[in-house]
């Protein structure tokens, strides 16, 4: 007859909201690799970037350089402090350069990137994502149910899943995309089912 399909109960689920995650993984702003969120404050292992540091006070005080982005590509290039001598500033990604004007200083406008979740692919012309390993295995757990219980209101995280998600047709392609997502994740990170 066909593979046996599980069941998926969702109140069985340890987070059944979607603000009850404690930690989301981004891509980090300064290194494009895997860093995490938690309570506001952004840790990147692989660059040591930290998006909270309180630094040790200085006799004086000494104003933080300012980060240049490349905004063709969206990448760290480098930093006021150490473009001062530098004549022409170059993306090494893209090729984006910016030289200098003509009293030799560096117009930098300081904006805010939007956040880029580190579980995320493209799927049919939307967009397959998971807020972090937790998350992942939830989206797992429902897209493989071929039976799914859910609660009777509109504000768990199953109610609010789209349509191409909830969708049986879509399972085996949801499945290949969600262990494409499963595979970006280091290998020693646990899995929390």
């Amino acid at each position: 007859m066909g593979r046996k399909l599980a069941k998926f109960t969702e109140t069985n689920q340890p987070v059944k909201y979607m603000g009850g995650f404690d930690h989301a993984l981004i891509h980090c702003p300064r290194c494009d690799g895997m860093a995490v969120r938690r309570a506001g404050r952004v840790t990147c292992e692989s660059c040591a970037y930290t998006s909270e540091l309180d630094p040790k006070p200085r006799s004086k005080p000494v104003e933080p350089p300012r980060i240049i982005m490349c905004p063709e590509c969206d990448r760290y290039v480098g930093s006021q402090w150490s473009l001062q001598q530098v004549k022409v500033v170059r993306c090494l990604r893209c090729g984006w350069t910016k030289e200098p004007d003509k009293q030799g200083s560096w117009k930098v406008q300081k904006r805010r990137r939007p956040t880029r979740l580190w579980l995320e692919v493209g799927f049919r012309g939307e967009r397959l994502w998971a807020v972090n390993e937790q998350h992942l295995s939830f989206l797992e757990d429902y897209v493989a149910a071929g039976v799914r219980e859910t609660g009777p209101f509109n504000s768990t995280i199953a109610s609010r899943l789209p349509a191409w998600i909830k969708s049986g047709k879509n399972r085996n392609n949801l499945l290949r995309a969600l262990a494409k997502l499963r595979a970006r994740l280091p290998g020693n990170m646990p899995l929390t089912r």
